[in-house]
């Protein structure tokens, strides 16, 4: 969790820009202190997840180190952010051992493998981790299909319940401290920025990550693991439908919709997560937190196994490697769902309701005033949100 020195250090670095606005339009960050006289610690955990790290502000600062006012909101924003999926997770158990640790994921993951081995021995013995399956319900003659839709159950309801848990304790501390509203306005602006990666954008021109060169490529990077993943689930969902209503069981052949929808997802997340740990590779250390930078190059890694487990596993589905595959696949299935509320997982849903308590803030501060003078309301202009 965030340490009080570091939220402290946060406050002055935020007065500092708030003294200097050379930043100001740059991103959501710098327009949201802008809205504020001064910052509290859940100020600080609001901006953190507000940030994208395009590092756009840094780069612009005339007053980082060496300078005595060390401004480095990147570095500080990323430490904070690294906080706050331990801060936010439930059970807190679970928090230092799967999220602090970047083994936690690879551990996870080997016992993932075992549970699937054994799940596969048991239901279906030694025929079904290594014998060749083939025909309708060949994924089900290594593996029951009851136990397997058991044991993703249980762990989706666990992976959702721990972001909902995290995604209430989060929005409790950031939301409005003058009790206004969420209004759907509010939700629909929000989605659209996170869905559009607005803010790596930097209005064009891109942001300046690995480098001080801008660049629109880690945006693309992004898009592509963000959408593939969400052809995956669309796969996922879309399998489910013939499945368990049409009653046409996996695997299908390599034109049906499930399995193009899945192979496009796979590609896009593995594309994608191998072009943003090149630009990790390539990032000024000195700019981020090295712990936050393993955490994020461990997720992107965690991601990157899921895909390529699943691409090789298509490729050899008719072959008597196929139950060993499975199992692999399942077993980092699995290991990504179970550690999924404590790791880098979770960011995407805080940085969600991030942008959309800053939709909130961008439709307060834009309002109308209208002050009296006699009998007559006179429009003096826009209201400031944290100032009105």
């Amino acid at each position: 969790m965030e340490s009080q020195e570091l939220l402290d250090d946060g406050k002055r670095q935020m007065r500092l820009c708030n003294a200097c606005r050379y930043c100001e339009g740059y991103c959501a960050v710098w327009q949201s202190i802008e809205w504020r006289r001064d910052f509290t610690d859940n100020d600080m955990t609001y901006l953190a997840n507000l940030c994208h790290d395009c590092r756009d502000c840094y780069h612009a600062c005339p007053f980082t180190t060496p300078h005595e006012f060390g401004i480095n909101p990147p570095k500080l924003f990323a430490e904070l952010r690294e906080g706050t999926y331990r801060k936010y997770a439930s059970p807190r158990i679970f928090a230092k051992a799967l999220g602090e640790k970047r083994s936690g994921f690879w551990i996870t993951f080997f016992f993932g493998i075992i549970l699937m081995v054994a799940l596969i021995l048991g239901t279906n013995g030694t025929s079904g981790l290594l014998e060749a399956q083939a025909g309708s319900g060949a994924f089900y003659k290594s593996m029951s299909e009851a136990v397997m839709i058991i044991v993703f159950l249980a762990l989706g309801i666990w992976m959702v319940g721990g972001w909902l848990t995290g995604m209430s304790r989060f929005w409790k501390d950031i939301k409005s401290a003058k009790s206004e509203k969420i209004i759907g306005k509010d939700i629909v602006t929000g989605t659209k920025y996170a869905l559009s990666l607005r803010y790596l954008g930097g209005e064009g021109a891109g942001c300046n990550y690995p480098t001080e060169e801008p660049s629109t490529i880690r945006r693309k990077f992004h898009h592509l693991v963000s959408y593939g993943f969400m052809l995956d689930l669309a796969s996922t969902a879309l399998g489910a439908f013939y499945a368990h209503i049409l009653n046409i069981p996996a695997p299908y052949p390599v034109y049906h919709p499930v399995v193009i929808l899945g192979t496009l997802g796979g590609i896009g997340i593995i594309i994608g997560t191998i072009g943003l740990l090149v630009l990790k590779a390539k990032s000024d250390p000195e700019i981020s937190d090295e712990k936050a930078a393993k955490s994020g190059t461990s997720f992107i890694v965690a991601l990157l196994v899921v895909a390529v487990t699943g691409m090789i596993l298509l490729l050899a589905r008719e072959t008597a490697a196929m139950g060993i595959l499975l199992a692999i696949h399942l077993g980092s299935v699995a290991a990504l769902f179970f550690t999924a509320p404590y790791t880098k997982f979770a960011h995407f849903v805080y940085r969600y309701l991030a942008l959309i308590r800053y939709a909130q803030e961008e439709r307060i501060a834009h309002q109308p005033v209208e002050v009296k003078v006699g009998t007559q309301p006179v429009n003096t202009g826009t209201k400031v949100a944290g100032k009105h």
